[in-house]
Formats: structure tokens, C-alpha cells, sequence
């Protein structure tokens, strides 16, 4: 008698048993559409990844790109103003940005570098036409921010939705 109503059909109980095991979880081994949900929550964040690592390493190399330029044509103004050439500063300004064209898109030389690709170049030469003093030069180049956060981390002040942000370089040389 505990096998049925006696026409063959099965208890109650054991034809909503499955149904209520699934709703409350009890038994459930269905696990159809979890490795989709495992890549939509995982993916984004793979991206965002992918997207920092390589702004990150652009960043770094546009800044070793500035710096090298700075060093070059301080070098450069070092040895010319030291010697007393009078056209110094505008061959030290054209080598740092022919380094600067060696790695980076070089756009105008500004007073105010404010988009992608402007530059800015100083330097002063303490005692021209005697070795003895030093040349400063100060480079300033806008980079293009690919990835805002990375630019905050690279350039402190660059904040988001700023197109560029600013690498600075400095460099000191004796003149000879």
C-alpha cells in the first residue's frame, strides 16, 4: 500500500521530491553555464589587466624616451657653450628633439605643452664660452594617456579625462 495509490501511479511525495531538491539546492550537480558565468565575472578584469600592463609599459618607455633626450642635449649644449658657441641652444634643442622623434610622436615646441606630442625645451648655460660652469636643461613632453589610472601613477597630478599627461626630465652637465 505504501507503493503508490494502487493505480500505478507513484507516491506524492517521490513526484515533487526532485523538484524541491533542485529549488533548495539539496543534490543539485547541474552545473551547465558555470564556466560562462566564470569567464563574465573573470574577463573584465583580465582586460583591465591587459589594458594597465600595457599602458604602464608605453608610459615607462616614453619616459626613459624624455629622459635620454634631456641627457643628449645637455650633453650636447654642455660641450658647444663651453666652447663659446653662440648657436648652442638651438643645436641642443634640435638634438633632444631628434631623440625625442627616436621613440615618441613630436608635435610643437610650446611654451605650455598641453596636447599630445608638445614639448618644451630649457636650458641655461651658467658661464658660456668658459668650461667651468654647468648646463641645466629641462625637458617637458605630453604623452597620450591610454589608461588614466596608470597616468596618475606615472605623472602625479594627470587626472582622468585629461587626453595627455606630462613626463619631465632634467639634466645637469659641466661644460667642457
Amino acid at each position: 500500500m505504501g507503493e503508490g495509490n494502487g493505480a500505478g501511479h507513484p507516491p506524492a511525495t517521490s513526484r515533487w521530491s526532485g523538484s524541491v531538491r533542485r529549488l533548495v539546492g539539496v543534490g543539485w550537480s547541474d552545473t551547465r553555464g558555470a564556466a560562462v558565468l566564470e569567464t563574465v565575472l573573470v574577463l573584465p578584469l583580465l582586460i583591465g589587466l591587459l589594458m594597465a600592463t600595457l599602458a604602464f609599459g608605453l608610459g615607462a618607455v616614453a619616459k626613459a624616451v624624455v629622459t635620454n633626450a634631456a641627457r643628449d642635449s645637455a650633453r650636447l649644449a654642455a660641450i658647444e657653450c663651453g666652447q663659446g658657441d653662440a648657436n648652442w641652444f638651438a643645436d641642443a634643442s634640435a638634438a633632444a628633439r631628434e631623440a625625442l622623434a627616436h621613440g615618441l610622436y613630436v608635435g610643437t615646441l610650446t611654451a605650455t605643452p598641453i596636447a599630445y606630442g608638445d614639448w618644451e625645451f630649457q636650458a641655461a648655460c651658467s658661464t658660456p664660452g668658459r668650461p667651468g660652469g654647468t648646463v641645466t636643461v629641462l625637458l617637458t613632453y605630453q604623452e597620450i594617456d591610454l589608461f588614466p589610472p596608470v597616468a596618475a601613477l606615472i605623472s602625479p597630478g594627470s587626472g582622468p579625462g585629461r587626453r595627455a599627461f606630462t613626463l619631465r626630465a632634467g639634466a645637469v652637465f659641466p661644460e667642457e
